[in-house]
């Protein structure tokens, strides 16, 4: 019982979150006295080896764990991560495509072959790989989906790029820089209603902001919209002037609102110009 609480307290916290990895390895070695082949602290203590950039120690481990449990999911991650460490970019993907044909749903699987594929120089498999994480994690990294919208666009396939976004927002919530990175591809495609109903997703999320009712007048500025978004200056200039008293003293909060201002006024002359027109 004891050995069960302690394993399940080492899983629980992130490798980050220790203060020392020594101090993990050696929790974790006198563990292994106790129950010298237990597959979970060995695949724990290699974690921390590679953390700690000990590559031939993590690789001895996955040595002695592919002749014990060669058909463990983390056990063959544990592989391929090794030889991507060792540089072998060729290997760790050949691996990991393995891996992903032996255990289809394993998402870490997915995504270390991303990262493999990338370090390969192979961007389009890499995508693949990573959008297939994205579509069977539960949750799935916002991070991955950022990067894995970037590769898209670099790709020249920005509908892609939101798509993948839109795929991650729905099983994580709204999160502030995934709708922002759609918010600019949306800009890009022309696609300003869009890019306007995410701001207004911003807003019932986060509340009504200075920086989201600027965005808001930026994208209706491109969008030729000169009337509202002199109107979505003025929503900016209201919440400046609700700012607390602390906050409004000094040049910056006066540069700030004289910036608003001169924003707001161009657009209304804009939309004067375009009704005259």
């Amino acid at each position: 019982m004891k050995h069960a609480l302690l394993l399940a307290a080492l899983l629980i916290v992130p490798l980050s979150a220790h203060p020392d990895p020594r101090h993990t390895l050696e929790e974790l070695d006198a563990h292994l006295l106790e129950k010298p082949g237990d597959t979970e602290l060995l695949l724990r203590k290699a974690d921390m080896l590679l953390l700690t950039k000990q590559l031939p120690a993590a690789a001895e481990i996955a040595a002695k764990l592919l002749e014990t449990d060669p058909d463990h999911a983390e056990v063959l991650l544990l592989d391929a991560r090794v030889s991507l460490g060792q540089g072998k970019h060729e290997e760790a993907a050949t691996k990991a495509r393995s891996l992903t044909a032996r255990h289809p749903r394993s998402e870490a699987a997915w995504k270390f072959l991303a990262r493999a594929e990338e370090a390969g120089g192979h961007r389009p498999e890499a995508i693949a790989a990573m959008r297939k994480h994205i579509a069977i994690a539960p949750k799935p990294g916002p991070g991955d989906a950022l990067l894995c919208a970037t590769w898209l666009q670099e790709s020249g396939d920005p509908s892609a790029a939101v798509t993948i976004l839109d795929q991650c927002l729905a099983k994580v919530g709204c999160l502030s820089g995934l709708q922002h990175k759609a918010i600019g591809i949306e800009m890009e495609l022309e696609r300003y209603d869009s890019a306007l109903r995410r701001i207004d997703a911003l807003e019932g999320r986060f509340r009504p902001a200075i920086d989201l009712s600027l965005k808001r007048a930026e994208i209706l500025e491109k969008a030729g919209r000169f009337s509202e978004a002199a109107s979505a200056c003025d929503s900016a200039l209201a919440l400046l002037d609700a700012l607390p008293s602390s906050r409004k003293r000094g040049e910056a909060y006066q540069q700030h609102v004289d910036l608003v201002t001169t924003k707001k006024a161009e657009n209304e002359r804009k939309a004067g110009e375009t009704r005259n027109r």
